[in-house]
C-alpha cells in the first residue's frame, strides 16, 4: 500500500508540473502581438505592437534611420527603421510599434499612421 501511494503521488506531482508548462507556455504564446493587415492599423492600435507582412514598394534613408514603405493586399504604411533598408519588391515580416503623427494644416487633420520597427523576422516559406 505504501508503495501505490508513493508512485500515485509522484505521477500526480509529473501532471502538476507538466500542467503548469503548459500553462506557462500558453501564456507565453498568447501574449504574442496579433498579424494584422494594414487596413487594420486604427487609432484604437496606436501605442500597441503587431505583427505585419507585406513588399517594400518605396525606402527613404535618413541620416541615422530610415524608412521604408511596406504595401500588402490591403495598403501601404510608412515604417521607421534603425536597421539596414531592405531591398525593393523584398517580402518582409517585421515586428512594429503602431503610431501617429498629427500634422494638422488649414483646419484639416492631414496627419497619418506609421511604424516604429521593433525587428525583422525571417520570411516563412508559403
Amino acid at each position: 500500500m505504501l508503495i501505490s501511494n508513493f508512485k500515485f503521488e509522484s505521477v500526480l506531482n509529473k501532471l502538476k508540473r507538466i500542467g503548469l508548462a503548459i500553462a506557462l507556455l500558453t501564456g507565453l504564446f498568447g501574449c504574442q502581438a496579433p498579424l494584422i493587415v494594414i487596413e487594420e492599423i486604427s487609432a484604437k492600435k496606436v501605442g500597441k505592437t503587431v505583427y505585419l507582412t507585406g513588399k517594400v514598394v518605396h525606402q527613404a534613408p535618413f541620416l541615422g534611420n530610415a524608412a521604408y514603405q511596406l504595401e500588402d493586399d490591403t495598403g501601404k504604411v510608412w515604417v521607421v527603421t534603425a536597421q539596414d533598408l531592405p531591398h525593393d519588391n523584398q517580402k518582409i515580416n517585421i515586428r512594429g510599434k503602431i503610431q501617429y503623427q498629427s500634422l494638422p494644416f488649414a483646419e484639416q487633420e492631414l496627419g497619418d499612421f506609421y511604424l516604429v520597427e521593433l525587428e525583422q523576422l525571417p520570411v516563412l516559406p508559403q
